[in-house]
C-alpha cells in the first residue's frame, strides 16, 4: 500500500500530506528553505504569526514561482487575538507578509487566551504577577469570527492545533463549520494513539508537528534513539526519512522543518516501512511530551495538577527577573 500524497478534508479541499514546517527558522533563513522546498516539489508551508518569519515565508513563496494556486499554506491565530474582534485584524496582517489574498488553513494555535496589549505581539505580562497574563475568551467566540473568515474568502479551511478531544467536543456545541483539522505534537515518544483513532473517525485530519521530537531543551530525541538508528540503517534510509515515513504511515500529515537544502530534500523522500519495522517505532512511545508551556499556568492537556503548574509560573516569572535583571 503507497503512502498517502494528500488526505481530503472535512471542507472538501486537499490537504498535502508533506509539509515543510517554518518553526524556528530564522526569518533570514526561511526565506531560502521555502524557495527551495517549493522548487523541489513540496507543495504544503505551514506558518504561524507567532514565528515571526511570515513575511520571509511569502518571499520565498513568491520567489520559487510555483503558481500561488498549487502551493497549500497554514498560518496559525495568536494567543492575543482571540477576541472576536481581533481575529481578522490578525488574519490581514499575516496575509500581508504572506502576500497572498487567503490562506488554505487558518488554525488557532493553542487553546489559551492572552489579554492584548499595545506593541507586546508575544506574551504580555500581568502587571501585578509578572506571569503571561492569561484571560478567558470563549473558543465559541473565537470560532464563530474564523467562520466569519471562511465566509468571506480569506481562508478556505478554519481548524484548531494543540486541542483535546474533549476541547474539540466542547467547539462542536456551537460551531456550524467543524474544525476540520488538529496539529498536535505527535513523534514516536508522543504517539497519541487514542487522540488520533479518534479524529480519524471525525474526519478530523491530525498534523503531526515537531515529527522528529525535536525540543529546545536539549533532551533526547526520537531522531538520536538508538533503536531508530538501528531500523533506519537496516533499511539504507536515514533516521529523520524514518520517522516521517512512520508518521505518514499512521495517516498523519507531518511537518518537518529544516532550512538546510539537502535535509529538505531527504525530508521529502517517503517510503513505505515494512510491518515489523512499523511495530518496533510503535513500541517506543513514552507519553513523552515536549511542547507543554506550563509557564502559562493552565492545564491544556489534562495532564498536570495545580501545584505543579503553580511552580512552573513561579519558576518561568524568576528567569524572566533575571533576564530583564541582566540586560539593564
Amino acid at each position: 500500500m503507497a503512502l498517502a500524497r494528500s488526505f481530503k478534508l472535512l471542507s472538501g479541499y486537499e490537504i498535502p500530506a508533506v509539509g515543510l514546517g517554518t518553526w524556528q527558522s530564522k526569518p533570514n533563513e526561511v526565506k531560502n528553505a521555502v524557495e527551495h522546498a517549493l522548487k523541489s516539489g513540496y507543495r504544503h508551508i505551514d506558518a504561524a504569526a507567532i514565528y515571526d518569519n511570515e513575511k520571509e515565508v511569502g518571499e520565498g513563496v513568491k520567489a520559487s514561482g510555483v503558481p500561488r494556486e498549487d502551493i497549500f499554506i497554514t498560518s496559525k491565530l495568536w494567543n492575543t487575538h482571540h477576541k472576536a474582534e481581533d481575529v481578522e485584524t490578525a488574519l490581514d496582517i499575516t496575509l500581508r507578509d504572506l502576500q497572498t489574498d487567503y490562506v488554505d488553513l487558518y488554525l488557532i494555535h493553542w487553546p489559551v487566551s492572552f489579554n492584548k496589549k499595545d506593541n507586546v505581539t508575544r506574551f504580555p505580562l500581568h502587571p501585578e504577577t509578572e506571569a503571561v497574563d492569561v484571560i478567558d475568551v470563549p473558543v465559541a467566540e473565537t470560532w464563530k469570527a474564523m467562520e466569519a473568515l471562511v465566509r468571506k474568502g480569506k481562508v478556505r479551511t478554519i481548524g484548531v492545533s494543540n486541542f483535546t478531544r474533549d476541547k474539540i467536543e466542547d467547539l462542536w456545541k456551537t460551531a456550524e463549520i467543524r474544525p476540520a483539522v488538529n496539529q498536535i505534537e505527535a513523534h514516536p515518544y508522543l504517539q497519541q494513539p487514542g487522540l488520533l483513532a479518534w479524529s480519524k473517525e471525525q474526519g478530523i485530519v491530525v498534523e503531526a508537528y515537531s515529527p522528529l521530537a525535536n525540543n529546545i531543551y536539549n533532551l533526547p530525541r526520537a531522531v538520536d534513539d538508538p533503536t531508530i538508528a538501528e531500523l533506519a540503517k537496516s533499511l539504507g534510509k536515514e533516521p529523520a526519512q524514518l520517522l516521517i515515513s512512520w508518521a505518514l504511515q499512521r495517516g498523519t500529515v507531518v511537518l518537518p522543518k529544516s532550512v538546510t537544502p539537502s535535509r529538505i530534500d531527504k525530508n521529502f523522500e517517503v517510503f513505505e516501512l515494512p510491518t515489523d519495522v512499523f511495530d518496533k517505532i510503535n513500541a517506543l512511545d513514552r507519553n513523552h511530551r515536549y511542547n507543554f508551556p506550563a509557564r502559562l499556568g493552565v492545564d491544556i492537556f489534562d495532564e498536570s495538577d495545580p501545584a505543579t503548574l503553580q511552580k512552573a509560573v513561579e519558576t518561568w516569572v524568576a528567569q524572566q527577573k533575571k533576564i530583564r535583571a541582566g540586560q539593564a
